[in-house]
């Protein structure tokens, strides 16, 4: 019964805590999907144009992603700027607000399949990015909203 007495307090303290930190998972995790659904729809040429306007904002964007090796990009065959190129990366909590198929037909995209994509994300253009820093521009992907195989897919030669 002593044991009882001196346990009885940890288990609560316990039980408030894990309690509490569900409440605050639960409250992170409504302001992401508030910030999410609010971002704003940018056309991509408009936000290789404006740069300036968008730096550091939420953006949604509908572009063509393209991974190869040491490459993971998206762009828009309508820019006419000569390098239409702005990195991707990945936040770490991405498949997490993302469907199952979307983030299905993300991850097992092949290197030189382009895919037609909505992506919410962080637009950045403080620095050089991606390989060799290459890239002017930058997009942290939060969400993606959807992907399929781009209907501008450019057949490669088979080596």
């Amino acid at each position: 019964m002593r044991l009882f007495r001196c346990l009885l307090p940890a288990l609560v303290l316990a039980f408030l805590v894990a309690g509490n930190t569900e409440s605050q998972n639960t409250a992170t995790e409504a302001a992401t999907n508030q910030t999410l659904s609010s971002a704003q729809t940018v056309a991509y040429c408009d936000f290789l144009e404006h740069s300036e306007k968008f730096t550091n904002q939420m953006i949604r964007v509908l572009a063509v992603y393209e991974t190869d090796f040491e490459k993971s990009v998206i762009t828009s065959p309508s820019c006419p700027t000569p390098l239409a190129m702005t990195w991707v990366t990945f936040d770490s909590h991405w498949e997490s607000q993302t469907t199952r198929s979307v983030r299905k037909t993300v991850s097992k995209v092949k290197w030189r399949v382009p895919l037609d994509v909505v992506f919410i994300g962080e637009f950045k253009t403080d620095g050089r990015y991606g390989h060799m820093d290459m890239y002017p521009f930058s997009v942290e992907v939060y969400k993606v909203e959807a992907a399929t195989k781009s209907k501008n897919a450019r057949t490669s030669p088979k080596s």
